[in-house]
């Protein structure tokens, strides 16, 4: 498995610095794109889906609406907890991430033959379903791509 995660990553350039030449982590843009897939997400419900811890997601938040990418709404049933939303500019940076991740995605997968892609993706769907039985996470269930 580790063997297999650490082709994938490499695949996927999930260790590049910095994400299409901007100024921002694979995280920060991972935290972009949460905020976006789910609306009025929690910082809390941010650490368990990311699995980082709750001193670096504050940092990273800190940074994005430092930067104009999100803001924050108290949760109106408990003082505590905060929603996050992305503003206009963060809605535009996301969709920006996500049209260059999809490129990419195309881009590698280009070569394949229609019974090779279709392969892929049942395989990866197997992965999925066999792990989400041993680490589920709603989040991203609901919506995967």
């Amino acid at each position: 498995m580790r063997r297999f995660n650490r082709y994938y990553t490499r695949i996927l350039g999930v260790f590049d610095q910095k994400v299409f030449d901007l100024d921002y982590s694979m995280i920060e843009m991972r935290i972009l794109g949460e905020i976006g897939r789910h609306r009025s997400i929690t910082a809390n419900e941010l650490t368990k889906c990311l699995n980082i811890k709750k001193s670096y997601l504050s940092r990273k938040l800190s940074k994005l609406e430092k930067n104009e990418y999100i803001y924050k709404e108290k949760n109106p049933e408990d003082s505590r907890s905060q929603h996050l939303y992305l503003t206009e500019k963060g809605l535009e940076l996301n969709k920006y991430v996500e049209e260059q991740s999809d490129r990419k995605v195309l881009e590698l997968l280009e070569p394949l033959d229609e019974a090779n892609y279709q392969e892929l993706v049942t395989a990866m769907k197997t992965i999925e379903n066999i792990l989400y039985q041993v680490v589920p996470n709603e989040l991203e269930r609901n919506d995967v791509k």
